[in-house]
């Protein structure tokens, strides 16, 4: 990557200002763009410069991320079964319910769940393999299922070209396709439930125009691949004849965006009805991520760094879990293990550890009420922790790790092109059909496309 970086630095300036010019068409020909708060479109930034990644760095990330997803498999049956569990990966009354009910016969089997695992992960650094964090979970409707390919895609047409003339022995792939990967597993779960799959329906939030829009993208490229797929509102769900349909269309599987207590906001508490399909989709098993993706707690780090849960646990994993993941901790008064080993009360050891640590809300995403203790006065500190404290199983307290920062080349209006440091950030997506991944990059610690961040395109060697 470093001469990548440095061929950058030598393209005329002339072919700089080609390559700005012809951005915003590839962006808009590759569906790189999400809505602002007010409905406009606007581009996504995508960097200059890839990583590369090469066929043994794929390989342990693969394996790494399926051991851990093997341990993520197991959470559902143990919450179903041990009262410990549900305190450390708490439901509310109507998601409990939701879960009891599609799993009255017992756990429902099989599980197909897609979940992007969000690392620390880097690759141009010496020391990849060993120096790495996976931060959290996230198993409904993951962000980049059509921004991945999209951004290979993307750099392929926009810099690949220039970069060629001074690199010409440079010889890439891309990654394993996400899409595909979400397709093989949905073929695979149809007929696992004794479904012959013809046609699937993307749900979301169709009332919201602000973020993303990732889903008719998606839906598009599968009706290429011959599978019939569209999108919908989860409102639009309903039961006929026996079968669920989408405005009348019958529909096999059904990839949704949206958590439980987010369908419930979504309507409000007088019109539950409206959201009858979707229950009964979750207990005929017609959901990816299924009722076991509601467990996207970034607690689910506690199960796997308490060793009052370690007995769950195969050797492999526990090895993977004290070289990798956080020390995580729900917030509430309790007495627990600290980082070092020792019983603690978990709020007087919050406040004393604030520089090594990092409140977080437990169900939130893009990067939303993320407080860093280093980043905050001690006073400021404990208002935080008293706000947890008032709210108790609403947040937790992490392990504070270290974002990388990189450098990564930026062309200017006038076409220069100087490299400045970015911190970014992986997120993995791995069944047994191959591993995609998402990279992000920021000015800010907190990486998240949402607080515009930008993405990385991957090219794999060879």
């Amino acid at each position: 990557m470093e001469a990548i970086n440095s061929a950058f630095l030598r393209i005329a300036k002339e072919e700089v200002l080609r390559m700005l010019d012809r951005q915003a068409a590839l962006s808009i020909k590759h569906g790189m763009s999400m809505f602002t708060s007010k409905g406009k479109p606007r581009a996504i930034d995508v960097q200059l410069r890839p990583w590369v990644i090469d066929r043994a760095q794929r390989r342990f990330f693969y394996r790494a991320c399926r051991l851990l997803r093997s341990a993520l498999s197991k959470l559902m049956p143990l919450y179903l079964s041990d009262p410990k569990v549900q305190r450390v990966l708490p439901l509310d009354p109507t998601e409990h319910e939701w879960m009891l009910r599609a799993n009255a016969g017992g756990p429902q089997r099989p599980q197909a769940v897609l979940d992007r695992l969000d690392s620390t992960a880097t690759f141009a650094c010496s020391d990849w393999r060993d120096n790495f964090w996976f931060l959290e979970p996230n198993s409904v409707g993951i962000g980049g299922i059509h921004y991945i390919q999209a951004t290979c895609e993307l750099t392929n047409d926009w810099v690949l070209p220039a970069l060629r003339q001074y690199l010409p022995e440079l010889r890439i792939s891309f990654p394993d396709d996400i899409r595909r990967i979400l397709l093989h597993l949905m073929i695979r779960h149809a007929k696992a439930i004794g479904r012959q799959l013809k046609r699937v329906a993307f749900v979301e939030d169709q009332s919201v125009n602000e973020g993303t829009d990732e889903f008719s993208s998606v839906a598009k490229q599968f009706n290429r691949w011959g599978l019939q797929a569209i999108t919908a509102d989860p409102r639009d769900l309903v039961l006929r004849r026996g079968e669920l349909t989408v405005k009348g269309k019958v529909v096999d599987l059904i990839y949704r965006d949206t958590e439980i207590t987010e369908l419930f906001e979504m309507v409000g508490k007088k019109s539950p009805h409206l959201l009858s399909g979707m229950r009964e989709a979750f207990v005929r098993n017609q959901v990816i991520s299924s009722i076991a993706g509601e467990f996207d707690h970034k607690s689910c780090w506690e199960l796997f760094t308490n060793p009052e849960f370690a007995h769950h646990f195969t050797l492999g994993q526990k090895r993977l879990f004290r070289k990798h993941l956080l020390w995580t901790r729900l917030l509430w008064e309790r007495k627990t293990t600290s980082r070092e080993g020792r019983a603690v009360d978990l709020f007087p050891y919050a406040r004393r550890n604030r520089e090594n640590l990092v409140i977080k809300p437990n169900r939130a995403y893009g990067g939303e009420g993320v407080v860093f203790g280093h980043q905050v006065t001690q006073a400021q500190w404990e208002r935080q922790l008293d706000c947890a404290a008032r709210r108790p199983y609403s947040h937790v307290i992490q392990q504070a790790t270290v974002v990388r920062a990189e450098l990564f080349p930026v062309a200017s209006k006038d076409g220069r092109v100087r490299l400045e440091p970015y911190y970014a950030v992986t997120g993995f997506a791995a069944t047994r059909d191959g591993i995609a991944v998402l990279g992000r990059s920021s000015k800010e610690a907190v990486v998240n496309v949402s607080r515009k961040g930008g993405l990385i395109a991957i090219w794999q060697l060879g």
